[in-house]
């Protein structure tokens, strides 16, 4: 017996539907954090926009008691701007995959099988497109684009507004060391402000294995019933920091991320928007379905100099 639509919406609506937004987010070390610690937000609009102040308004001082004041603006804050971004995916059910799963628990095993490769596939864009190094003009703002201490990221170039750039940009140091000229604690002070600094740090899981060895016997893993934890991801702490590996990390990167700058922005009728089931007869395919997935949104980040990068980092020194 052909699965009907009218099936596979059911069973779909009923048991997988609703998971693909979950598990897209929490299968990634960056946005699970960014979830955990409630930084995942939607908006509407033409465009994404946050308020930056870029300089001191210098405006201000001591004064005696019967000095005369002198009134005058200057201009501290500018808009920053991002254009949303679309992800898209979908999934097929071929007439050949509908005859040989005809009985209903083989029905519901295919759907399953199907809901699977969207969330798989669907987190699978999200993470390489988050260490893209060149992004394209359809992808979402990259780690790389975000933690430089040059290029125009959000509408504002370095240029123009000097506190814009990243804390360091460290593509020199080859060794992985904790203390001293361009170690891991030199570049946690470069992008230490106030109390914002680095929270979180990515890297590949070669380079967290060396950082794991340097660290022998004062290693202290984060609670297993810590957020991150509970994602699945296994993180040890240097100054006040959870150092976690991301397979999709590329070799020889390192990020310290100051995640509280950071916020995943989606558009509020595009969060892994999914579509029913639907016939491609009018594509030519009479006995086929499909079902789409779609997000809009992007990356944003308050403050750039409170996070760095290495990028020729070899973990075998």
């Amino acid at each position: 017996m052909a699965l009907s639509i009218d099936e596979a919406n059911t069973v779909s609506d009923k048991y997988f539907d609703k998971t693909i937004t979950q598990q897209v987010y929490e299968k990634c070390p960056f946005y699970a954090k960014l979830k955990s610690i409630g930084n995942v937000s939607t908006d509407g609009g033409t465009q994404i926009q946050w308020s930056i102040r870029y300089k001191k308004s210098n405006l201000g001082g001591f004064i005696g008691p019967r000095d005369q004041v002198n009134y005058s603006q200057v201009e501290t804050r500018t808009a920053a701007v991002l254009d949303w971004k679309y992800l898209h995916n979908h999934a097929m059910i071929s007439l050949d995959e509908q005859t040989k799963n005809s009985g209903k628990p083989q029905i519901i095993n295919l759907l399953s099988e199907k809901a699977t490769e969207l969330r798989e596939d669907m987190m699978d864009d999200f993470a390489t497109a988050l260490y893209a190094t060149s992004p394209g003009s359809n992808d979402i703002s990259s780690l790389y684009e975000i933690v430089d201490t040059g290029t125009t990221y959000a509408g504002i170039a370095v240029a123009d507004a000097a506190e814009w750039a990243a804390a360091n940009e460290d593509a020199a140091t080859t060794e992985l060391v904790l203390y001293g000229s361009g170690s891991l604690s030199y570049n946690i002070n470069q992008a230490t402000f106030g109390p914002n600094k680095p929270d979180l740090h990515l890297t590949t899981r070669d380079l967290w294995s060396k950082f794991e060895s340097l660290i022998e016997p004062q290693k202290r893993y984060y609670s297993t019933q810590s957020a991150m934890a509970k994602y699945g991801f296994t993180a040890i702490g240097f100054h006040d920091a959870e150092v976690i590996s991301d397979a999709y990390c590329p070799a020889s990167a390192w990020f310290g991320l100051d995640t509280k700058q950071f916020e995943i922005r989606y558009h509020p009728k595009y969060n892994m928007k999914t579509s029913p089931w639907q016939s491609l007869e009018q594509a030519g395919y009479p006995y086929a379905m499909v079902k789409n997935v779609i997000w809009a949104g992007n990356i944003l980040c308050r403050m750039r100099k409170t996070s760095f990068r290495y990028t020729a980092l070899d973990y075998t020194l």
